[in-house]
């Protein structure tokens, strides 16, 4: 089973119309994944869908690409999570488009 850390969980909307992400990574800087929920009275019910986020595989591309080593470490690639939680919004938006 994995072990992955909620880095943040975000409420957007209002009223009847809320929904919350919930962001998991890795680590609290490796977002991979959001579980969506919606409030439906006063309870949150899970989606079957997820939002996932390409920072694991970003890491390895830039690991073989800049040539690091085992012991080297890898430079600050990107603020990761603040990325995931824009995504999550945009997601959001798309959703109250329709």
């Amino acid at each position: 089973m994995r072990n992955d850390t909620l880095i943040d969980t975000l409420e957007l909307g209002s009223g009847g119309q809320k929904q919350k992400y919930e962001i998991y990574g890795d680590d609290d800087q490796m977002p991979t994944y959001a579980v969506i929920y919606r409030q439906q009275g006063e309870s949150w019910q899970a989606l079957e869908e997820k939002l996932t986020f390409a920072a694991q595989d970003e890491q390895q591309e830039a690991t073989g690409a800049m040539g690091y080593g085992s012991g080297d470490t890898l430079p600050d690639l990107r603020d990761l999570p603040a990325e995931a939680r824009a995504r999550c919004e945009e997601h959001w938006q798309e959703q109250n488009e329709r």
